[in-house]
């Protein structure tokens, strides 16, 4: 990937987390109610979106743990909701959980279905280096 696409990545990684936190820790209750009509939905585009950015801003990063990252965010502001006296919703987490793994299941599923480039090019090269059969010596 381009350095300077990761920067690009990262940059937006930070503008969207921002958004995203004070969006949903702020005193801006129910403003998402603006671009999307059901709470739930905004969650799972958050974190959908949340989480691609991620994956774009640390493309070496295991996909899981970036995976696991966003869910700990979404944990995070549903606790930092609890204390601004918001409420904690296991309904919101629960968007946020399978907004992330939308975004990491179908990679997985491809992950499982092809093997990893370094099999691959193994493969390639042995199929490219057979050894030639054995000949019988008879003298």
């Amino acid at each position: 990937m381009p350095a300077k696409l990761k920067l690009t990545a990262r940059f937006l990684l930070i503008a969207a987390t921002l958004v995203c936190v004070v969006g949903m820790v702020g005193p801006f209750k129910g403003v998402e109610k603006n671009f999307v009509p059901a709470d739930k939905a905004a969650h799972f585009i958050a974190f959908y979106g949340l989480t691609v950015l991620m994956m774009m801003a640390f493309p070496k990063s295991r996909r899981l743990e970036i995976t696991l990252a966003a869910i700990g965010l979404g944990a995070a502001v549903e606790v930092a909701q609890f204390f601004t006296h918001r409420g904690f919703s296991f309904s919101d987490l629960s968007a946020d959980v399978v907004g992330a793994f939308a975004v990491w299941v179908p990679m997985w599923l491809q992950s499982v279905r092809s093997p990893p480039v370094v099999e691959r090019r193994r493969r390639a090269s042995d199929r490219a280096v057979e050894p030639a059969p054995e000949r019988s010596r008879t003298a």
